[in-house]
């Protein structure tokens, strides 16, 4: 197996034979791709079981009630108060809303307006001091055409501000789902590129402070760069291919788990040729020091990459959809860059010979002299540097239990957070304060009942009979949700105002048609939720009114039969996503755990360390998602976690944090063979002190340049992830590990010898 390891470090021949090829991959994969941005979508939906009743809804709402209006954007405004009534100042608004609504209806509007509903002509939609008009775009939400009329009427909506010198509304926010989708592009777009920057800002200004050379600070980003050009071609060339939904967070997503791992394995890589460099007394030959640097830092690369791949390949079975095909994006994103990390990097850093460790402080002349110094008696400045890790990892085999018991105590008193997690389910409110989409959605939930922004709607399909025949079954249906806790009003065709009539005798000709579908074979109620539509309690009250409508009809219909009844709309999306996230969470967990314990069986070819690095794994995620739920809740002021996010820091804390327990462990089992137990453990700790300590930090870093941007599932992410890194190098693999392997001693790698 090592020799694979070493294959492209043999000889020049070789080293350039694996660069062209990797080249030439990356050129064949640009050309047969599509754009990642092309295979990417926002829509929750597009992430659920095809067999959710949500999904189910949806499927007869495009079937039997085509949208010939378009997406809505829902302009919602704020009334100024009289200070002489202090009431809304109705005429001055009444006035805005009606130059403003012919304005939307002249030849001056894009003409993918395709229709405007304003308070005029729906009393429903003006509540106190807050007015909504309804404008449906049509075209697809992808559309350049469709982003430009949203950001049209959000202009027009400026100049209401001063029309004709009066002011009509004290605030205006463009929502709604057209308004939602087109903030949502526009976070994603400014996303990727701020995080590009920022990672090569950051990993170069790392580098250089490590290397002092511009060469190991540049050439190794560009390689990685080429990684991840790879890993985005194939991820966009495999979504479209089996027609893999893609959540828009995935290039962001990927760029910074490829650009980290991969600078991890520069700095593996680098520290152990630099170290077989020094063994030479002359001048070093330097096929020969890569090959014996890769054939002992190679397996180690492979085992954390490894455990990486594994979690998220588990993903593939999930039932959610953003699981399944993100989880693969990631494994095959993290074994490109073990790919590049193992046959790329080290061929070119070996190509470049003395010219890869270039600075001009030191020169060059007496870059290997200074490494045999450092080796030596004679350096005082290296053996304070080395004494700090040497002098830890002596404390901790001289006091492994009590090392043991303290930071147990303290990663216990960490978790304790968690039990006050509020999970969030709004993508909305995670969106920067300013965002438009964000503002309106606010004022809506403040004006009106919090479902008025997006009614749970129920589908009654019959097979083969006349709807209208079954108008005192529809009543029916309408008074039993209506009367359910939590629903502020119900519109059906026997409701059309969301009150009950008091004659179903020509209700279709006062509106009522509007629920009935061209067919006559169903019809649609929707049912408005009277608090926020995404909070907890609105999502066990889908699980609520489904209970009641099948009991209702069960029960009560005298008139229709052979009936389907399907309960969709943006709360039962909400409600079905946290129900098939709460289905792969119980298997993925175990799951996950068990290949990741496998991986470091077949590494570590033992039973015992692997069961403990797995638990130091399991705790020291418990620990930091403690903490990062009380910095959430409690220091950021968030409304809450994102829901999904949370399965992502298991799957992410998990699978890194096995990465420097295997790195160190590995480093333990080499020099215990040679210098027993407790010297062994201590020289493991302090030979790989720098260099880990230097991957968690790019790591960390890398992960926290996710915390500079204003979207906040992708700032949780990042923060847990960071938090999680940086305890895993200061406390896991300091403290924990090195205590329980000094406890166990031999025994931790039973059943061989060790």
């Amino acid at each position: 197996m090592k020799n694979i390891f070493t294959l492209s470090v043999k000889n020049w021949k070789n080293a350039t034979f694996f660069i062209v090829l990797w080249f030439v991959l990356m050129n064949l994969l640009f050309m047969v791709s599509p754009q990642l941005s092309e295979v990417t979508t926002n829509n929750q939906d597009d992430f659920l079981p095809s067999d959710s009743e949500s999904v189910s809804a949806m499927k007869v709402r495009f079937e039997k009630f085509p949208s010939t209006d378009g997406i809505p954007a829902i302009i919602a405004l704020r009334s100024y108060i009289d200070s002489s009534t202090n009431q809304p100042d109705t005429e001055r608004t009444n006035l805005g809303i009606l130059n403003f609504v012919n304005l939307l209806r002249s030849d001056k509007a894009p003409n993918s307006i395709s229709s405007v509903i304003s308070p005029m002509e729906d009393p429903s939609l003006s509540s106190d001091n807050i007015s909504m008009i309804i404008v449906n775009i049509s075209g697809s939400p992808q559309d350049e055409n469709f982003g430009s009329t949203v950001d049209w009427i959000t202009n027009e909506t400026k100049n209401l501000e001063n029309f004709q010198g009066i002011s009509y509304f004290s605030e205006i926010a463009i929502t709604g789902p057209a308004g939602i989708f087109n903030d949502a592009v526009k976070v994603f777009q400014s996303i990727d590129q701020q995080l590009l920057l920022l990672s090569i800002i950051f990993v170069v200004f790392i580098l250089f402070l490590i290397y002092k050379s511009p060469v190991l600070a540049i050439i190794p980003l560009l390689l990685i760069f080429t990684a991840l050009g790879i890993a985005n071609f194939l991820a966009a060339l495999l979504a479209k291919t089996f027609e893999l939904p893609l959540n828009g967070q995935v290039t962001g997503i990927l760029s910074i788990l490829v650009i980290g791992a991969g600078t991890n394995y520069v700095l593996f890589i680098v520290s152990r040729y630099k170290e077989e460099l020094s063994r030479y007394s002359g001048e070093p030959d330097k096929w020969q020091a890569m090959t014996n640097a890769m054939s002992k830092v190679a397996p180690s690369i492979t085992g954390s990459a490894g455990t990486t791949i594994v979690a998220m390949s588990a993903l593939t079975f999930a039932s959610y959809g953003s699981f399944r095909a993100l989880g693969p994006m990631l494994a095959m994103g993290m074994f490109i860059v073990l790919l590049c990390g193992i046959f790329i990097i080290p061929s070119v850093i070996v190509l470049f010979g003395k010219s890869a460790f270039w600075t001009p402080y030191p020169p060059i002349k007496n870059f290997f002299q200074t490494k045999i110094l450092k080796n030596s008696n004679n350096s005082k400045s290296s053996i304070k540097k080395v004494s700090v890790w040497e002098k830890i990892g002596e404390y901790v085999v001289d006091n492994p239990k009590q090392v043991f018991i303290v930071t147990m105590l303290g990663i216990i008193f960490a978790t304790i957070p968690s039990f006050s997690m509020k999970p969030s389910f709004s993508f909305v409110d995670g969106f920067p304060d300013d965002s438009e989409s964000k503002i309106g959605y606010k004022m809506i939930n403040e004006g009106f009942p919090g479902g008025q922004l997006s009614p749970t709607q129920i589908f009654l399909k019959t097979d083969g009979n006349n709807i209208n025949e079954g108008l005192m079954d529809i009543e029916y249906l309408s008074a039993a949700i209506s009367n359910t806790e939590g629903i502020s009003k119900v519109y059906s065709a026997t409701r059309p105002y969301g009150d009950p009539s008091y004659t179903l005798e020509g209700i279709l000709d006062q509106g009522g048609s509007r629920y009935i579908s061209s067919d006559n074979s169903t019809t649609k109620l929707d049912a408005v939720i009277s608090g926020d539509y995404l909070s907890v309690d609105s999502l066990n009250l889908i699980k609520d009114l489904r209970k009641i409508i099948d009991e209702t009809a069960t029960n009560e219909f005298l008139y229709i039969k052979d009936y389907e009844i399907y309960v969709g709309g943006d709360t039962a999306v909400a409600s079905d996503t946290k129900t098939s996230i709460d289905a792969d969470i119980l298997w993925l967990a175990p799951v996950s755990l068990l290949a990741i314990l496998l991986v470091l069986i077949i590494l570590l070819k033992s039973i015992v360390a692997p069961l403990y690095l797995l638990f130091s794994v399991v705790v020291s995620f418990a620990a930091t998602f403690g903490l990062s739920i009380f910095a959430f809740q409690f220091i950021f002021q968030h409304s809450g976690v994102a829901y999904a996010t949370g399965v992502w820091m298991f799957i992410f804390l998990v699978a890194l944090g096995a990465d420097y327990n295997i790195f160190v462990m590995s480093r333990i089992k080499e020099s215990t063979d040679l210098e027993g137990i407790k010297k062994g453990i201590s020289k493991a700790i302090s030979r790989t002190g720098g260099v880990v300590t230097s991957a968690g930090i790019i790591l960390a870093g890398t992960f926290g340049i996710f915390t500079t941007l204003e979207l906040r599932e992708l700032f949780q992410l990042g923060f847990a992830v960071m938090l999680g890194v940086l305890i895993d190098t200061f406390i896991v693999r300091a403290l924990l590990v090195p205590s329980m392997a000094a406890i166990l001693g031999k025994r931790s790698w039973w059943p061989n010898k060790g």
